[in-house]
This record gives C-alpha cells, sequence and structure tokens, in this order.
C-alpha cells in the first residue's frame, strides 16, 4: 500500500562557517574546522593567472600547472606518491588564479601536505617533461575544438577582446609550440615559487597543526604581491554582429550570444544571477521553455556571467539544428527583449530564491565544496561571509531587482552571435535575420 507523501517542512536556516585566519611567514592560511570530516581539502591560492603573463608567453601558467604532476622527480610521478597517502593531486588555471592543492584523509594530512609543498616549491620540471605535457596540451586543444560548443565558446575572447584576453586561457596551439623549458622555468621561479600565496584547509583540524602547514607550504617564499586591475580594451568591429565559424556537413550549430559584462567586484550578483536563471539558468527558464519545450530546437540552453577581477562576460549558449539556427538566434532576441520590457513574474522569482537559498546546506556539505568558496573568496578578495551575503541577497530579491538586472546586465546590441556550424547552410539565413554582418571564419585559422 503506498504511503502518503510526507509534508515539507520549511527550510533548514544556512549560515557558512567563520573561517580561522592566521598569518604564516609570508602567506596566510585560512581554515574551517569541520568535526568528524575526515576527509580534507588544501588548497594554495596564487594570483599568477592567465591575465598576467607576458603576451609573448601565453599559455605558459596553464603549461605549469600541467608540469607540476610531474612531480620532484619527473615522469608523472606525484600521483604514486600522493596515492600512498590516499591522496588526489588538485589544480587549475583560471584568468586570476593559480590554484594547487591535495584533498587526502585529515590524519595523512601533514604527510600528503609535505609531498604537495615539494612539488609546488621545488618541481624537477625536466625538460622532457615539459616537452611532453606542451604536445599533450597542443593535441588536448584541438580535439576539444573538435567539439562544436568548445570551438564557439573559445572564440569568444578574441571577438571582446584586445590583449591577453583575446586568446584562449591556454594560449592556443601556436603560442603553447612556441613555450620553452626555460620560459616554464622562470615562470614557476618567478610566480609560483617565490610566492607564498593562501592556504585554505578545510576538514576535521582537531590534531591539524595549522602553522606547521602553513610553514610546510609557504617555506620562506615572500608575501604575495597585490594584483593590479585595469580594464582589458575591446575588440574591433561593428556591434551587434554574427561570425561563424564553419562545420562543414554540420547537422547542428553550436550557438552563443556574448557581451561584456562587468567585474566581479562591481555587480551586484544576486540580482545578476537571479535574472540569468529567469532566462536561462534554470531548467524552466524562458529559453528552455521557448527553444526545446515549445519549439522543439535543442535539447537545453544555458546562461551565465563569466567574472574576472577586471572585466566579465555574459554569454549564453545552446545547440540546435542547423536548419534552426537563424531563428533560434531571433527567438533568444525575442525573449531578452520581453524579459527587459516585462520584467519577472510571481513564480519565477520564487523559483530564483528557492534555487538560490534551500540547497545551501547540501552545496556546502562537503570538505570540498567549502574549500571552493574560500578559494573564490581569496581570489576576489571577498569578505568571509560572501556566502552568507549572497543568500540573504537571494532572500530579499524582489521582482521589480530582477527587472532592473535585466535592463542594466543584459546588451544585445553589444553583442557578438558566434556560431559553429555549416556555413553554407546558416549563413544566408543569419544574414536576414538583421541583427549585424555577418563573418565566416575557418576554425584553423583562429588561433594560429
Amino acid at each position: 500500500m503506498l504511503q502518503p507523501r510526507p509534508t515539507l517542512g520549511a527550510p533548514s536556516p544556512y549560515t557558512f562557517p567563520k573561517p580561522r585566519r592566521l598569518r604564516v611567514g609570508g602567506g596566510t592560511v585560512v581554515a574551517i574546522d569541520v568535526p568528524r570530516q575526515p576527509y580534507a581539502s588544501i588548497r594554495l591560492v596564487q594570483p599568477a593567472g592567465g591575465v598576467n603573463e607576458p603576451l609573448e608567453h601565453m599559455g605558459v601558467a596553464a603549461l605549469t600547472n600541467e608540469a607540476l604532476e610531474d612531480g620532484v622527480r619527473g615522469n608523472s610521478s606525484l600521483a604514486p606518491a600522493l596515492e600512498r597517502h590516499g591522496a588526489d593531486w588538485i589544480s587549475r588555471v583560471t584568468w586570476d588564479s593559480f590554484v594547487t592543492g591535495v584533498d587526502a584523509p585529515a590524519n595523512r594530512i601533514n604527510d600528503a601536505v609535505s609531498l604537495f609543498a615539494e612539488a609546488v616549491r621545488a618541481p624537477a620540471l625536466r625538460p622532457d617533461d615539459v616537452v611532453r605535457r606542451r604536445d599533450q596540451l597542443v593535441e588536448r586543444f584541438w580535439l576539444e575544438a573538435s567539439v562544436a560548443s568548445t570551438l564557439a565558446a573559445r572564440a569568444i575572447g578574441g571577438q571582446l577582446f584586445t590583449g591577453r584576453y583575446a586568446t584562449p586561457l591556454s594560449g592556443g596551439p601556436a603560442r603553447l609550440q612556441e613555450l620553452t623549458p626555460e620560459a616554464v622555468a622562470d615562470f614557476h621561479a618567478g610566480s609560483i615559487a617565490a610566492v607564498a600565496g593562501t592556504l585554505v584547509v578545510v576538514g576535521d583540524l582537531s590534531d591539524v597543526d595549522l602553522e606547521e602547514l602553513g610553514k610546510t607550504v609557504f617555506g620562506d617564499a615572500d608575501p604575495t604581491p597585490s594584483p593590479s586591475t585595469s580594464a582589458p580594451g575591446s575588440a574591433p568591429g561593428e556591434l551587434p554582429r554574427i561570425v561563424v565559424l564553419d562545420r562543414p556537413g554540420s547537422v547542428q550549430s553550436a550557438l552563443i550570444l556574448a557581451h561584456r559584462a562587468p567585474a566581479r567586484s562591481e555587480i551586484d550578483l544576486p540580482r545578476a544571477d537571479g535574472m540569468s536563471d529567469v532566462l536561462g539558468g534554470m531548467f524552466t527558464s524562458r529559453l528552455n521553455m521557448e527553444l526545446r519545450e515549445r519549439l522543439g530546437y535543442t535539447y537545453g540552453v544555458g546562461c551565465r556571467f563569466d567574472l574576472r577581477r577586471d572585466s566579465g562576460v555574459f554569454l549564453l549558449s545552446t545547440q540546435v539544428e542547423a536548419p534552426t539556427t537563424a531563428h533560434s538566434v531571433t527567438a533568444t532576441l525575442g525573449e531578452i527583449e520581453r524579459l527587459q520590457a516585462d520584467g519577472v513574474t510571481e513564480s519565477e522569482l520564487a523559483a530564483v530564491r528557492e534555487s538560490n537559498t534551500v540547497g545551501l546546506p547540501v552545496s556546502y556539505s562537503t570538505a570540498r565544496s567549502l574549500a571552493g568558496a574560500l578559494v573564490e573568496a581569496v581570489i576576489h578578495d571577498l569578505p568571509e561571509d560572501h556566502v552568507d551575503r549572497l543568500r540573504a541577497g537571494f532572500e530579499r530579491i524582489t521582482s521589480e531587482d530582477l527587472h532592473e538586472a535585466a535592463r542594466e546586465y543584459l546588451h544585445p546590441r553589444d553583442s557578438v552571435v558566434i556560431v559553429a556550424g555549416d556555413a553554407k547552410e546558416v549563413a544566408g539565413p543569419l544574414e536576414e535575420t538583421g541583427f549585424g554582418p555577418v563573418t565566416v571564419h575557418d576554425p584553423e585559422t583562429l588561433w594560429t
């Protein structure tokens, strides 16, 4: 016999744990103690992101990040060494940061962090290993670019920015191929080994000496320099415009609409993300209901803000059947226009509030997710209670707030539409939309 469903209670209130902060040598340790959380997450955050690379060595941060995995003995020696302690190596490069770390059992944290510190401060960086990693990155770049959605996404920077942002974060295949082991060694010595950074530690820390961990990781490295920020220049060309990346014979088109957005410190995130959720960030979003449910053009739509210290990008993406490409563009523009004109409904407002508040206890239930929030705070100089501020912002948001955000943060007339698809089939109908001039490019020539 079927049992009745339980009645849902009120959502549990959530407060982000208050981190402990201490200065150790030239660095800072930021930690959250999570009792009975046996697995710990350790992250070292340094400001050596892609935007700080010299233009003649674009991609050196990504290559250095990969090369660290070869450890102090070279030839991919780090992973097996960490596995003996049940630990996993974590690393990534963003435009604003160079992040490395380990996830490890709390009772093996000292051994894992010692190996981690050696790998970060004194890796072998053997020339043969660096060249092997470089060739793998180049091969991976083209392999990933064979996917239409990745190809379109990597073309955004060159359409919106000049300078470093105009080339993909990895540097692009031509720039990567020019990087030498000496360039990697110089970058590592000046931007990684010599810079203390901020160490994030989350887990059951009852038996962990945070000061000793900091000494192990920071050593005698210098304090982290304050990163300088200046707004990047805009790419030349008429706006709005449409760029077609020709993929002959493609039965689908990957479609992106993108324009510049404010920097992370300049944007009201609850209003911006809430508006983005209504437009295309939730399954019940307007674009998903239009392009997927009503028209049947796509399996799904997404939109988001990519926010950096000095600038940002708003992007909306989907993949549609090739014959529907032009109409997908006009339908998308129509939904943006309606959102800016009419605002949001009460049901959409309720969905935004619930999706950004009710699930917080689950979202931050692991050491890794808590560490991720602290890493974001370090990268963007956010207050330690930034998660609580975001929650409070979503709790008090109004329909008028979201309506104002649509008018403030959406700029379709300053946008570039990038379409990765069959130019013979889509270019003509795209011209007929009247959105802007259409140009066709060979993807092979974008980053050479």
